[in-house]
């Protein structure tokens, strides 16, 4: 059994993500920081890895803006199911495609584990956090 203070350890991190979620969400529906982050960054093609909420999100926020070759899930899938207007690969089929381009990661609770699974084939560079958009 867990102890108190594991418990309580893990509250706080899931907690953390949330929030960091939702802070991210809602900076993504300010239209005007969006247009800049792009123009900042100099985009055209970009990838988003994370079939998620964030993901989904980010992409119907930046698909207008920048083309966005696909969203990339471990599963090859969104977590919506009924949502088919949007492209979804696996990682094995983008480490075929892959050609420079930056590979946005939206989900927040598993970034390490993405961010190494990327640099295997994606120049750090290349890899965005997207806690980190608006930033550096």
């Amino acid at each position: 059994m867990e102890s108190k203070d594991e418990l309580i350890d893990v509250y706080g991190y899931q907690t953390e993500v949330y929030t960091k979620s939702y802070n991210m969400m809602g900076r993504l529906l300010d239209n005007n920081f969006v247009k800049r982050e792009v123009k900042r960054r100099e985009w055209s093609d970009i990838y988003i890895y994370g079939g998620g909420y964030l993901g989904i999100q980010l992409y119907r926020v930046i698909s207008p803006l920048v083309n966005v070759l696909s969203l990339v899930d471990k599963k090859g899938k969104l977590l919506i199911n009924n949502i088919n207007d949007i492209p979804v690969m696996d990682m094995s089929t983008l480490r075929g495609l892959y050609e420079n381009q930056p590979v946005v990661i939206t989900p927040l609770r598993f970034y390490r584990e993405i961010y190494h699974d990327l640099k295997e084939f994606v120049a750090e560079d290349k890899i965005i956090f997207l806690e980190d958009f608006g930033g550096k």
